[in-house]
């Protein structure tokens, strides 16, 4: 079911939002890490393998820097949950800020304008496009030229100390090298900055769209069950009082109705029982709200099968079917809501034996998998086509096979198992063949809706 569309945070068309962005920001702590790594590994190649004269203390003292920055960038996200835009957007461009600064102080270390990690820059711009909208974009680009520009300026005037690179030519201390690379530098950061901007104004304007056609998707979903829920509600009295009706006139008429008459009567009260039990049908697929805590009940659900099974039993029987139950013998409990559960463990077992063959054999499985429970309901029946694997979860839709074996069903039953299960937070899989049977397997968590998530955080 789609979601209620109170529930779409109108920042849902923006690129990003405070919960989305800090996802990202959690991202980019990770890449910090990498990075801090892979400079430790950069100068201990550089000053013990390679030999080179490094200002040792103070690169150490820098990667130190940004160890610290990052733990408290982590610190921080980890205790402070996300909650405006605006705020996030601040704290990350300031963490961009201490970035920046610390790559400007080590590239000053190893070389300055002689090094050619120089374009790690141009990194910090395609996250600043994956981050940022328009000019904020620009905003990183030019403080990362800014800072670069001062730094290979503050060395060649002599107002910052150079550590000089031994592979380097001394035509790069010269004054056309530093403005040639100055100017690629410029070059590049600001064509990363344009083409990031555009590239991800395009994937906006996307996101855009598919936000807005969600939207009417989720509207007009709800304005198809706000109908079916009225005329579920309509209906039902009409239908319960006509049949009340039809069964009171064959009580009364008894023997002297003639056999045409009661033949027409008793199949309008099949006919009348059909439409009740689409109604209820109706009912459980327009089913409002959302499955709270509250409303979770610890069941042994072995003797819940048990007896839906035994229900069935009479019924299979009349075609010569037998079904075959396995459940664990100490019980298995279950902490979800008994109603839906009972529905769904219903409804597929009702389905399978309606559409397997004579004398077939229906099979219902229950096993413990420690944190889930796994229901499997097989039969051996007429099968679900490839073509009609999907359709069959469709409100209203029946194969033509189903509509060729029985006139019964309402096409309503699928679709409620598969909301129930989705709503229990379940997973429900088919297997079938046709012609040959069909199985369903439903997963379904043991400890209630909502735990495994709130662990997994």
């Amino acid at each position: 079911m789609p979601k209620d569309p109170a529930r779409i945070a109108p920042e849902s068309s923006q690129f990003v939002s405070a919960a989305s962005l800090r996802v990202r920001l959690d991202w980019f702590n990770k890449l910090r890490w990498v990075a801090a790594a892979g400079a430790l590994i950069a100068i201990f190649l550089a000053y013990v393998v390679a030999s080179y004269s490094l200002p040792l203390t103070p690169l150490l003292t820098m990667v130190l820097v940004l160890v610290g920055l990052n733990t408290g960038y982590v610190l921080r996200n980890y205790w402070t949950p996300p909650q405006d835009i605006s705020e996030e957007i601040k704290v990350v461009k300031l963490q961009m800020f201490g970035d920046l600064l610390v790559l400007t102080a080590l590239i000053s270390l190893t070389g300055g304008v002689e090094n050619p990690l120089h374009f790690l820059y141009v990194i910090h711009v395609i996250i600043a496009s994956l981050l940022f909208k328009g000019g904020e974009i620009f905003q990183i680009a030019w403080l990362a030229i800014i800072l670069f520009t001062a730094e290979a300026l503050g060395e060649y005037l002599g107002w910052l100390p150079h550590f000089h690179s031994p592979s380097v030519s001394e035509a790069a201390h010269e004054l056309p090298y530093l403005l040639v690379t100055l100017a690629s530098f410029w070059l590049v950061l600001l064509f990363s900055a344009y083409i990031g901007s555009r590239i991800m104004r395009h994937n906006r304007t996307i996101k855009d769209e598919l936000v807005a056609r969600q939207m009417e998707l989720v509207v007009a979903d709800k304005a198809k069950m706000d109908f079916f829920r009225f005329v579920t509600h309509e209906v039902k009295s009409p239908i319960s009082t006509a049949q009340s009706a039809v069964e009171t006139a064959l009580e009364l008429g008894g023997s002297r109705m003639n056999d045409s008459v009661e033949d027409m009567l008793s199949r309008a009260v099949g006919r009348l029982e059909q439409a009740t039990g689409m109604v209820r049908d109706l009912a459980d697929l327009t089913r409002g709200g959302v499955v709270k805590q509250e409303h979770l009940r610890t069941i042994d659900l072995s003797a819940v099968l048990a007896r839906i099974v035994a229900n069935h039993e009479d019924i299979a029987s009349r075609r010569g079917q037998r079904i075959r139950l396995e459940i664990p013998e100490d019980g298995l409990e279950l902490t979800t809501i008994r109603s839906m559960i009972e529905k769904v463990i219903s409804n597929l077992i009702s389905n399978a034996v309606r559409y397997n063959k004579d004398e077939g054999m229906v099979s219902v499985r229950l096993k413990d998998l420690g944190k889930r429970v796994r229901l499997e309901v097989e039969d051996e029946g007429i099968g679900i086509a490839a073509d009609d694997t999907e359709r069959i979860f469709d409100e209203f839709y029946r194969s033509q096979e189903a509509i060729e074996m029985t006139n019964l069903g309402t096409g309503l039953g699928l679709p409620i198992v598969k909301k129930f299960v989705t709503d229990l937070e379940g997973f429900l899989s088919l297997q079938s063949t046709l012609g040959q049977g069909t199985k369903f397997t439903v997963t379904l968590p043991k400890h209630g809706i909502g735990r495994e998530r709130k662990a997994a955080k």
